[in-house]
């Protein structure tokens, strides 16, 4: 049986889609814009986006997943989500966010 470039990369791209959120990125919390923009730390503003298909609640959390796992690639305690569009071409989802990182208490 012969296997072709295009089944192998829906393989690996359904098994990445399978995949949870890391560890790291479950950790960060929806943080409240008033507390953190007073008491924290920006690191930054970090985009997520989703593979294509599925629903627009899956696109939407997938883009969400994305943008977690980039913050906490930076280091963030917590992230204010600007921007969630399940719209996007080819049935993508895309989130736009702010990092930060919050001192313990």
């Amino acid at each position: 049986m012969k296997r072709t470039p295009t089944a192998l990369a829906t393989v690996l791209l359904l098994a990445a889609c399978a995949s949870g959120p890391s560890q790291q990125a479950s950790a960060v919390r929806n943080g409240d814009p008033a507390t953190v923009n007073r008491d924290c730390k920006l690191l930054g503003t970090v985009s997520g986006r989703s593979i294509f298909g599925g629903s627009e609640t899956a696109r939407g959390e997938g883009a969400i997943a994305d943008a977690r796992a980039k913050a906490a690639a930076l280091g963030a305690t917590d992230i204010v989500f600007l921007t969630v569009d399940n719209s996007g071409m080819l049935n993508t989802g895309h989130a736009t966010a702010r990092a930060y990182r919050c001192e313990a208490k």
